[in-house]
């Protein structure tokens, strides 16, 4: 078959790396298979994906609402499915997945995919709510199949009535999960923490997300002196990269803590990252399936956790993971500061992460789970 992926961004996040994971496999398996994305990209991404598949950009395709550049973005797409006569269009991301659809619709496409990674009408305006259900309602008379990255979000999009039940299905994100399960400290952890040699390591929380404003670091860090006041030592590593970041690093510096809250920037090595903490994080306000949660599991890690639809499906409160209110930033802070303050705590959220079942997450049942909903949505 003729495969074609569409993204709205190229990034280095979980939903890139998702994609990528399900092109390589495609292609493995003799497919044609091109992945095109939108105006924002990482370079790197983008040679890393290019060394897999056909890899093309439509420039007018941009995250924000503008009709003059999604119009443009629904004719180049159109004509790129038609000029390489798709079999199957499959589409990620909630700006791609509108523009992505229409564009296979208007193409005569025989087989149109939305792969739900994240559900964009969770914790937003109700503007905001209205305006991406409603799009959701138009594409999905003609989406012949949506592949979630989790039980809770086809859940979720079921009781909104976003298609009908059957033409749901669930393909959980993958990842490598054993590097994760045996992995240690990275050489360079003294810098990354700011400890002199011989000091031991403070208890250290870190949180590995793309810095964009639904992640909400600004807010955690904000929180941060007021929560962890009684904490005689302590550090938390931020890791990753992102519009918000720098922002990030000025805040830190404006509060005097940089020698408490450190910035490790993209790393290779999330897995020795995970390896020196003692709890990790993950604020954000929206997520589908949060693989960081998966892999904090997969190390024996306890979690702080925001609310979200989806969490259910990977930690437990107060089993392997502390979650607190959405709308409460503030308790996150409390409720990391409480983990690293505790040890007996600590061990024992860290025996239940232990406990999850984190092999649901290998590459090879996410690849099975893809291919058979493409198969029954064609049969159908």
């Amino acid at each position: 078959m003729i495969i074609v992926h569409v993204m709205t961004r190229l990034m280095r996040g979980g939903a890139e790396e998702n994609t990528l994971r399900s092109c390589r496999a495609q292609a493995a398996a003799g497919h044609r298979v091109i992945l095109v994305h939108g105006a924002d990209f990482d370079p790197a991404a983008r040679e890393e994906a290019a060394g897999v598949v056909e890899v093309r950009t439509v420039d007018r395709m941009f995250h924000r609402i503008s009709p003059a550049d999604d119009i443009a973005a629904v004719r180049a797409l159109r004509d790129l499915f038609r000029e390489v006569g798709a079999d199957v269009v499959h589409t990620h991301q909630s700006k791609a997945g509108v523009l992505g659809r229409v564009a296979a619709r208007l193409a005569r496409t025989p087989t149109v995919i939305h792969g739900i990674h994240i559900l964009p009408f969770v914790n937003v305006g109700p503007v905001q709510e209205a305006v991406y259900v409603a799009a959701e309602w138009l594409c999905a008379p003609f989406t012949h199949g949506f592949i979630s990255v989790s039980p809770s979000v086809r859940d979720e999009c079921v009781r909104r009535g976003l298609g009908r039940p059957e033409k749901h299905f669930v393909a959980m994100s993958a990842m490598d999960v054993e590097r994760f399960k045996t992995a240690g400290p990275p050489p360079d952890w003294r810098t990354l923490l700011a400890v002199e040699p011989g000091q031991d390591r403070p208890p250290t929380a870190v949180m590995l997300a793309t810095f964009e404003p639904r992640k909400r670091q600004l807010e955690f860090i904000r929180a941060v002196p007021e929560a962890f006041a009684g904490l005689p030592d302590w550090r938390l590593l931020f890791a990753g990269r992102g519009e918000t970041l720098e922002e990030a690093k000025a805040l830190v510096e404006e509060m005097g803590l940089g020698d408490r809250i450190r910035f490790a920037g993209h790393r290779s090595d999330p897995e020795a990252i995970i390896a020196m903490a003692d709890i990790g994080l993950l604020t954000s306000l929206r997520e589908g399936l949060p693989r960081v949660l998966v892999q904090y599991a997969a190390a024996g890690k306890p979690a702080v956790v925001s609310l979200l639809p989806g969490i259910g499906d990977v930690v437990t409160d107060d089993v392997s993971a502390i979650v607190t209110p959405t709308d409460d930033i503030g308790a996150a802070a409390e409720a990391a500061a409480r983990l690293l303050g505790d040890a007996v705590l600590r061990r024992r959220l860290s025996n239940g992460a232990l406990g999850v079942d984190v092999d649901a997450w290998s590459p090879e049942r996410m690849d099975a789970a893809v291919e058979e909903a493409y198969r029954q949505v064609r049969a159908a």
